[in-house]
């Protein structure tokens, strides 16, 4: 009886299975053939397109739809025909539909559901020619999370190249940006506004150093500060715009009617020797409101609150300034950040804050006075030196003191090391620190003067050639005056 039952249960399990088998045979027949694929299933070349339309979904945005029209060879938005669009992005858009490979193909379809193509994520249009196309953008596939689209032949597609990389883009990013260039060897800069004076290139300037090509009518400026400057300019993003179909009443408002700074570059169209020299010029302003209050108020603001920890002015973090090229329609938000660093362009924030103003290397002799005596330092052996180890007489680069061959390295690093934390036409009444001449390696045997006054624990005064220049940390100039004691006291 046992037996007779476990073989009915055998035989219902049977049953059951072929059941199954017969089922899921059925269910096959019904699914429409999927192919593997990898040819090109869909073409239609870029240039030939005259409309370009797409809508879709974005998470926080809600429903985005943009269209576009070609006309006179350029592409127009439809939505304001201001706009200024970027055909090169455009044309990007419809490269997708050069050539459009597909991973799988899907014929006879009979449910464009379970593809998400009857509530597509976007619908694109496109008129090309006497043709129109609407190619619809489905779901990911649950396998190999590849997007399902149709061109409307009646297949399902499943490609790899996911089209909503393209076209889950919104307006701004299809504007066309002012173009600003990467600036090489610029030959001149001119600032008005805040700053009003021009600076030239010149390769055989007056100053000790050859790497220094850029002047002022005040003197030298430091080529990498210059160069940082104008790299500065180059790599300003343009993207968040205020305007993009400026009015007078928009630049008015902008303060870009009267610009707190002005910056023209003239540079070469190229490195070939003789190039065409181009001229660029870019504005930077505050609002009109925010122009009212002073900007070295707002800046001595802002340095009050980071050196106090607490943020100073501004206070809005979102604060913005704004920047427009040329005379651009076009004016675009710029971060106080921003506004900050290209402000910072006066002769000081440009010039070497490095003291002395030649290469140490170059010195030939130098004359201290510290404690009120006077020590010479010199490359040039005295008579009686014996020849150094190759046997050749004061001929080996070598500095000395007081007929003793002595070790320089130390000086020259503090004297190098000097800089400038504050440039100032101060007059001192402070004791001199430390005070030394230079005489220079070069034509004519220039020499240089520095003199160090002590101002109080933690700046002296320094002035080169009799000229004022600034204040330097007095820990530098014990430097110095250690350096040179190890020497002559030692």
């Amino acid at each position: 009886m046992k037996r007779k039952t476990r073989l009915i249960a055998l035989l219902c399990v049977l049953v059951i299975a072929v059941g199954v088998t017969v089922a899921v045979s059925l269910t096959e027949r019904e699914r429409e053939a999927i192919a593997e694929s990898g040819e090109v299933v869909f073409e239609l070349p870029a240039d030939e397109a005259s409309a370009l339309a797409w809508s879709y979904t974005d998470d926080e945005a809600g429903e985005l739809s943009l269209s576009f029209t070609k006309e006179d060879g350029g592409w127009t938005y439809d939505g304001d025909a201001a706009f200024p669009v970027d055909d090169e992005a455009i044309a990007e858009l419809l490269g997708y539909f050069e050539a459009v490979q597909a991973a799988f193909v899907i014929d006879d379809v009979t449910d464009y559901a379970q593809y998400g193509l009857e509530d597509p994520v976007c619908t694109i249009d496109i008129s090309a020619g006497d043709g129109e196309y609407e190619i619809l953008v489905g779901s990911y596939s649950e396998l190999d999370y590849q997007r399902y689209i149709s061109v409307g032949d009646g297949k399902v597609y499943l490609v790899n190249d996911d089209p909503m990389d393209y076209y889950k883009t919104e307006l701004d990013e299809l504007m066309l940006d002012d173009a600003i260039p990467a600036f090489a060897d610029v030959e001149r800069v001119e600032f008005s506004g805040a700053e009003n004076y021009a600076i030239e290139r010149d390769g055989d300037g007056p100053s000790y150093r050859e790497d220094d090509v850029y002047y002022t009518e005040n003197g030298v400026l430091d080529t990498s500060a210059v160069n940082s400057y104008v790299s500065y300019i180059a790599s300003l993003a343009l993207g968040d715009y205020y305007t993009y179909d400026a009015s007078d009443e928009d630049i008015a408002a902008a303060g870009l009617d009267d610009p707190e700074l002005t910056v023209t570059i003239d540079y070469p169209e190229s490195a070939d020797e003789g190039a065409e020299i181009l001229s660029f010029t870019i504005a930077f302003s505050r609002g009109a409101e925010d122009k009212l209050t002073d900007w070295d108020e707002v800046l001595e603001a802002m340095e009050a609150g980071e050196e106090s920890g607490e943020a100073g002015e501004p206070a809005d973090e979102d604060a913005v300034a704004y920047l427009r090229v040329g005379g651009s329609a076009i004016i675009y938000e710029i971060s106080c950040d921003d506004f900050k660093a290209l402000m910072a362009c006066s002769y000081n924030d440009l010039r070497h804050t490095e003291l002395f103003p030649a290469e140490t290397e170059d010195i030939a002799s130098l004359t201290v006075t510290l404690d009120g005596e006077t020590y010479e330092l010199t490359t040039a052996p005295p008579e009686d030196a014996e020849g150094d180890e190759d046997g050749e007489d004061g001929e080996d680069g070598g500095w000395y003191f007081g007929g003793e061959k002595i070790d320089i390295a130390e000086v020259e690093a503090a004297i190098a090391s000097l800089s400038v934390s504050r440039f100032a036409k101060d007059t001192s009444s402070g004791a001199t620190e430390i005070s030394f001449t230079a005489v220079l390696d070069m034509e004519g045997s220039p020499a240089v003067s520095v003199r160090l006054y002590r101002i109080d624990g933690e700046s002296c005064l320094a002035s080169v050639n009799g000229e004022s220049i600034g204040y330097v940390p007095r820990s530098q100039v014990v430097d110095l005056i250690e350096a040179v004691n190890a020497i002559v006291l030692g």
